[in-house]
């Protein structure tokens, strides 16, 4: 007869406990790191699209109502994953392609982060850039003002602050703003100040103050 060995309940009650321990402190430091890794990820991504942008309108790549003056892009315009007004295609591309596919509103994913730009009507007011608002965007008024934000596709755990930049090349971020996922997102004059949420012509940034959507701003240096 042999004697067979193994593990007690007790010890595998302390294992259990062992790892679980472990699990405690690795998780919530893996879902940091990552969310951290996203948003710097994003921060690069607004900083392309406000050099994308100026180079389009200082190239006046589009100049539908002839000022001399170019106008800005949608997202997937930038990308090269639509059709500017003459029909043709930006190449080479300025933004990578996996933002030349927008949602039906206008909306990118992008890295655990959802994006949206926004181009003035007629009357000055923010509209989603996307090929179903075309009709809706001014041309006098789209060389002169665009807005892109950024927020957060799982506030907490794919990211935690919301971002905005527009034609002054300045990047804002709000940290506690709450902006999560699909269902509420950022209005295009959000980090405008002394303007209504959707007031795109606004000039004046909202550094360090509340913004046109409540929260307060920050600028990233």
């Amino acid at each position: 007869m042999h004697a067979q060995s193994g593990f007690t309940m007790v010890e595998l009650m302390i294992v259990t406990a062992i790892l679980s321990v472990v699990a405690g402190v690795a998780v919530p430091n893996l879902v940091t790191s990552r969310a951290v890794a996203n948003e710097r990820a994003v921060l690069a991504t607004l900083r392309t699209v406000a050099t994308a942008q100026a180079q389009c309108q200082i190239g006046c790549v589009v100049d539908r109502d002839g000022d001399g003056r170019g106008e800005a892009l949608a997202l997937d315009q930038l990308a090269g994953g639509r059709d500017l007004p003459d029909g043709s295609r930006l190449a080479p591309a300025t933004l990578p392609a996996s933002l030349g596919v927008l949602d039906a509103t206008g909306v990118a994913p992008n890295r655990g982060y959802l994006m949206a730009l926004y181009l003035p009507d007629g009357s000055g007011q923010a509209v989603l850039a996307s090929a179903a608002n075309e009709a809706l965007v001014a041309p006098e008024f789209a060389g002169q003002a665009w807005s892109c934000v950024a927020w957060p596709l799982v506030r907490g755990r794919t990211g935690t602050a919301s971002y905005f930049v527009n034609q002054t090349g300045e990047i804002l971020v709000a940290k506690n703003a709450s902006y999560s996922g699909p269902g509420v997102v950022p209005p295009g004059a959000a980090a405008l100040a002394g303007v209504g949420p959707n007031e795109l012509l606004g000039t004046q940034l909202a550094v360090g103050v509340a913004g046109a959507d409540g929260n307060v701003w920050q600028l990233v240096r």
